[in-house]
C-alpha cells in the first residue's frame, strides 16, 4: 500500500467508525494521561492525543495489515494535504464521548 493509499483508507476507517460500520474499543492508555490506543472492529490501530480530557490529535495509525506511516514527517516537503487532514480529524462533536470516551 502506498503512503497514499494507506492515507485515504485511515479516512475511510474513521468516516466508517463515524457511519457506525464500525466500531472502537480503547485498548491501552488513559483519556486523561496523553496518548490513547484503540482497536477498530476492523483491526485498525489508532492512537490519539488526549489533552486532558479532550482529544487533540492522532498520533499514529496502523493498518490491519501492520503497515504504518509516518503522520508526523520530519521533510515538511512530505506533509501532503490529506495527511494533515488525517491527523487533524476530529470526531463529531457528538460522537467524542459516546464512541471515544473523551469527556469533552
Amino acid at each position: 500500500m502506498t503512503r497514499d493509499e494507506f492515507i485515504q483508507a485511515a479516512l475511510a476507517e474513521l468516516h466508517r467508525i463515524e457511519a457506525g460500520e464500525a466500531s472502537v474499543q480503547l485498548i491501552e492508555g488513559d483519556i486523561l494521561l496523553g496518548k490513547v490506543t484503540y482497536q477498530t472492529s476492523n483491526g485498525w490501530k489508532i492512537v490519539v492525543f488526549s489533552d486532558g480530557d479532550a482529544w487533540d490529535y492522532i498520533d499514529a495509525i496502523t493498518a490491519p495489515s501492520g503497515e504504518q506511516f509516518p503522520l508526523w514527517p520530519d521533510d515538511r516537503a512530505r506533509d501532503s494535504e490529506e495527511l494533515i487532514k488525517l491527523r487533524s480529524y476530529h470526531p463529531p462533536a457528538n460522537q467524542s464521548t459516546s464512541i471515544w470516551g473523551f469527556l469533552a
